[in-house]
């Protein structure tokens, strides 16, 4: 168990000498994601649309950003199309706002 320990801890030092402005990135985007769900958890059944969609597609976006640097295609796409799917979904939430 401690050489497992070890290893992810080196791990993280790792990922951080590579990188340090993509590790904070995606630590803030863990949060964001984090800070999502339990939004939706916690106001359901009216949600905050107003404020998770922004939250939501800004994380997809910063998180594709990461996976770029990473070289990770698939988590590019994926990453892109989630934000691409719900910028329309927010799109239709602002258009029916007025």
């Amino acid at each position: 168990m401690k050489t497992y320990i070890t290893n992810t801890v080196e791990w993280i030092k790792e990922d951080w000498r590579s990188n340090p402005l993509r590790f904070i990135v995606e630590v803030v985007c863990w949060f964001d994601s984090l800070a999502c769900a339990i939004l939706v958890n916690a106001t359901v059944p009216n949600l905050p649309y107003m404020w998770l969609y922004p939250m939501w597609i800004g994380g997809c976006l910063a998180y594709a950003w990461c996976a770029y640097s990473r070289q990770s295609f698939g988590m590019v796409i994926t990453f892109i199309m989630l934000a691409a799917i719900d910028s329309a979904g927010f799109m239709r939430l602002l258009l029916s706002q007025s």
